[in-house]
């Protein structure tokens, strides 16, 4: 055992000699404060010409651009005493600066959306442009050979954070924005595109005009940090979608101009919305199709003949209506909308339907009527008006079979007391006939007015 320790002695002896010696030369090598004259951007001081750079010396060139920036901002800013200003101080704090920030907004570009009717949200998926001046990013092309500084993580330098603001109370969770692409020019000018994920709710007031109606979604967005320097700028061109991933799934989709607040007691702020209409018509088909053939039918219903036939259609009319009524349930119920609207085609599927159920009712009374067998005759003037109306509107001039048969049995008949009361019935079904034309005539006009007014 005694042995063992004493060879393991002997060896940590020999590694620490060693290691002194290697330590001693190095130190002779490369002597303290040696390391420190070192630069690596010194090797970029003879470049006259960026193009013979290879691609990771181009990048290490942007890097040292970059530190002699920031580097300058440093020494700048010392009286604040804050650590990396250059990414944490807005450029109003740069010499000669001024006191807001002018953040302008280019094109807004739409990629991607989705719509939930049940919850009458829409979210929205893009990129925008957007620029600001940063004179503290400001170099001297002449000594740099480049005209243009490409950042590569957005936590270098400044940038405004911005976000959506549902209401006029917080943030919603389920916006996210990501500031990639941010670019420099010698001036100072900062370029960046800023990809959005933004949610919102929706304006369905417009459900009247279902299945043609729009949903109007509208955004709103707000500095998150320096809200006080921010001032946002347009440059007027409306929202845009992108044709390379852009996909409408049967909806019409606009953006409006964005606007933006420049009332100063209050935060900037810039506003834009966007405009979805349905155009799927096969939809539009489906259900005006129902519409207008049950309304069709129920207008015509009055030119078919008799007064018996006239309500045997009515109610096959009422029927198809019906089920028309069913369709529409199933395809509308679940997109109601947010307001009391009614959809025009279900309001006029709604007047049709009342119309056509208050014709069957007179249609059922005035025939009821006409088959009371009466002794006397009709008023004289009763008569005549009921010659004139059969006469003239010869829709109206119809007799049933049983009329007619009525009438040839009291002509068969020897007792002109029979052929007196055969002759009155005659009178009073035709008086009852021009009756009958008249009221459904007068129901299928305020039908037509009503049609026109709620359109």
């Amino acid at each position: 055992m005694l042995a063992i320790v004493t060879r393991m002695r002997k060896s940590l002896s020999t590694l620490a000699l060693l290691c002194a010696a290697l330590f001693g030369y190095a130190f002779a090598q490369f002597p303290p404060g040696a390391g420190t004259s070192l630069d690596v951007c010194k090797y970029f001081e003879n470049v006259t010409d960026v193009q013979t750079l290879t691609s990771h010396e181009y990048v290490a060139y942007e890097q040292c651009l970059y530190y002699f920036l920031a580097n300058k901002a440093q020494h700048t800013n010392v009286r604040f005493g804050t650590i990396h200003p250059i990414a944490t101080l807005p450029p109003t704090y740069a010499e000669d600066a001024p006191k807001s920030v002018k953040v302008q907004i280019g094109q807004i570009t739409l990629q991607h959306f989705q719509l939930n009717e049940f919850l009458k949200d829409l979210q929205i998926v893009g990129y925008m442009q957007m620029e600001w001046e940063d004179k503290r990013l400001a170099w001297d092309p002449s000594q740099w050979k480049v005209d243009k500084l490409k950042i590569h993580a957005a936590s270098h330098i400044w940038i405004p954070v911005l976000s959506s603001q549902a209401f006029d109370t917080s943030l919603r969770n389920d916006d996210a924005m990501e500031v990639r692409k941010i670019t420099v020019s010698p001036r100072g000018n900062v370029s960046a595109i800023v990809s959005y994920s933004l949610k919102t709710f929706c304006d369905d007031t417009d459900f009247r005009h279902y299945p043609m109606d729009i949903y109007k979604c509208c955004y709103q967005l707000e500095p998150h940090f320096h809200q006080e320097i921010i001032e946002f700028g347009i440059d007027g061109q409306p929202v845009f979608t992108d044709p390379k991933y852009f996909r409408d799934y049967g909806w019409s989709v606009s953006g409006t101009i964005p606007t933006v607040n420049l009332d100063p007691r209050v935060v900037s702020q810039l506003n834009f919305c966007i405009n979805l209409q349905r155009s799927t018509n096969s939809v539009k088909i489906e259900l005006s199709v129902a519409t207008w053939v049950g309304s069709i039918l129920f207008v015509c219903s009055i030119f078919i003949g008799s007064i018996r036939n006239q309500i045997l259609v009515k109610l096959f009319v009422l029927l198809l209506q019906f089920l028309a009524l069913q369709l529409f349930s199933n395809r509308i119920a679940p997109h109601l909308g947010a307001s009391a609207a009614t959809p025009v085609l279900l309001a006029v599927h709604e007047f049709a339907m009342v119309m056509n159920t208050l014709s069957i009712v007179a249609s059922v009374i005035i025939l009821m009527m006409s088959r009371i067998r009466r002794t006397l005759p009709p008023w004289n003037w009763l008569i005549k008006a009921s010659q004139i109306v059969n006469r003239f509107v010869c829709v109206f001039n119809t007799v049933g079979e049983s009329d007619e048969v009525e009438m040839e049995k009291g002509g068969n008949s020897p007792s002109s007391n029979s052929f007196s009361g055969s002759r009155y019935q005659a009178d009073w079904e035709a008086a009852f006939v021009a009756i009958h034309g008249l009221v459904t005539s007068l129901i299928i006009l305020i039908f037509l007015l009503g049609y026109l007014l709620i359109n």
